[in-house]
């Protein structure tokens, strides 16, 4: 999945590169693309080595200025900025090893839960319904899903961003038992009949 999603919007073919995708529209007043914005080039430059890229297939009035980054420093095979497609869309969250979600709030969100179905775990600001669906992994533990920051700035952000490549420079056996764990628990959670009955007990 990987491989056909760096071929398809022509990122460097690298199936062991850290992926950071980007599925929610490009909105600075809800999602915090503005943030990304501050840090994406300390970011991909930080992680340089291990080939991190990111992906967005979203649209907004934000996208311009991804557009501009990429072009200013030449990281058109590290960063692609892609308009929205559904085909697409759900390629990036089979692909990818992180969601990034830093909504300033968000009153439910859907990028948290399709992500952990997919095996992409969500980098997100402690918020509104991101509060109630992610907690903070804790490989030890055998507990959490995702990389939550609390406060809502670009220092946050890199903060859960480290923490994320933090868990991916682990052990690959370890890494995988955790993805299938999350992934499970999602589909055991994140379903109509689960959230029905939390309705029905109110």
């Amino acid at each position: 999945n990987k491989r056909a999603l760096q071929e398809k919007v022509g990122l460097m073919d690298s199936p062991d590169s850290p992926l950071f995708f980007w599925p929610s529209r490009l909105d600075p007043h809800q999602k915090g693309p503005q943030l990304l914005t501050e840090i994406l080039y300390e970011v991909i430059s930080d992680y340089w080595d291990d080939k991190l890229q990111v992906v967005f297939v979203a649209d907004g009035q934000h996208q311009q200025s991804f557009h501009d980054i990429v072009s200013s420093h030449d990281l058109y095979n590290r960063v692609a900025v892609c308009d929205f497609d559904e085909e697409l869309s759900r390629l990036g969250y089979a692909a990818s090893d992180f969601s990034l979600v830093p909504s300033a709030f968000e009153p439910c969100g859907l990028v948290q839960m399709i992500g952990c179905l997919y095996g992409s775990l969500p980098v997100a600001h402690d918020t509104g319904g991101l509060h109630d669906t992610v907690t903070h992994l804790d490989v030890d533990a055998g507990t959490g899903n995702g990389f939550l920051f609390e406060v809502f700035d670009p220092p946050g952000l890199v903060w859960a961003i480290d923490q994320a490549m933090a868990f991916f420079r682990l052990d690959a056996d370890v890494k995988r038992k955790n993805v299938a764990r999350i992934m499970r628990e999602a589909q055991q959670t994140f379903t109509h009949g689960v959230t029905a009955q939390q309705y029905v007990e109110l």
